[in-house]
């Protein structure tokens, strides 16, 4: 059965399910791990993430409509997951720096160290010293998590337009950031930024 199309594949998941979601499990894991992969760089996370894929698609196998493709749809789910997983693991970054911070200048005056909320501050300003264009780019970059290719597609730009602004919003930022932060945290923080 692994010649039939995902158009069928659809039909079967209504009249066979779990016959369906084997087949729909075998062809789409690999692709599907191979893309959470490149975002996480994690492989354990990866596998959870993709898990997670196929345990929402199961439940909503009542929904699934007939299409040509599932992998599209598939993907949706997965950049949700990577979206959610992002926003959590922003969480615990930012705890690494306060905390990092904290004990970096531990024999220092305490007047010297950064508050979690004065770092987001300074954060987040960076980011607003951005142009508008850059800003937008940044933006879908790091929190849609799209690809220079999906935003030059949605922005109507070309791809290397999108990898340009995408470098010199890192290195705006970098430069912001640059007397504000202890240097050996900055790589820290502009790894959060970039999602790098």
């Amino acid at each position: 059965m692994n010649d039939i199309t995902d158009k069928e594949l659809v039909g079967l998941v209504h009249s066979q399910p779990l016959e369906a979601f084997r087949l729909i499990y075998q062809r789409y894991w690999d692709p599907l791990f191979n893309i959470a992969f490149k975002r996480l760089q994690d492989a354990e996370e990866a596998r959870d993430v993709v898990q997670e894929v196929f345990v929402t698609a199961w439940k909503q196998r009542a929904a699934l409509q007939p299409r040509e493709s599932l992998f599209p749809y598939l993907q949706v789910i997965l950049r949700n997951r990577i979206f959610n997983l992002y926003a959590r693991n922003e969480v615990k970054l930012r705890y690494i720096v306060e905390t990092q911070w904290q004990s970096t200048f531990a024999h220092n005056n305490s007047a010297q160290q950064l508050t979690l909320k004065e770092l987001q501050h300074i954060i987040n300003d960076a980011i607003a010293q951005l142009p508008p264009r850059m800003q937008e780019i940044f933006m879908l970059s790091r929190e849609e998590q799209l690809s220079p290719a999906e935003i030059a597609a949605h922005l109507s730009l070309s791809v290397q337009t999108v990898k340009n602004q995408l470098h010199r919003a890192t290195e705006k930022m970098k430069e912001h950031l640059r007397g504000k932060v202890d240097p050996t945290l900055l790589v820290i923080i502009v790894s959060i930024l970039t999602g790098k």
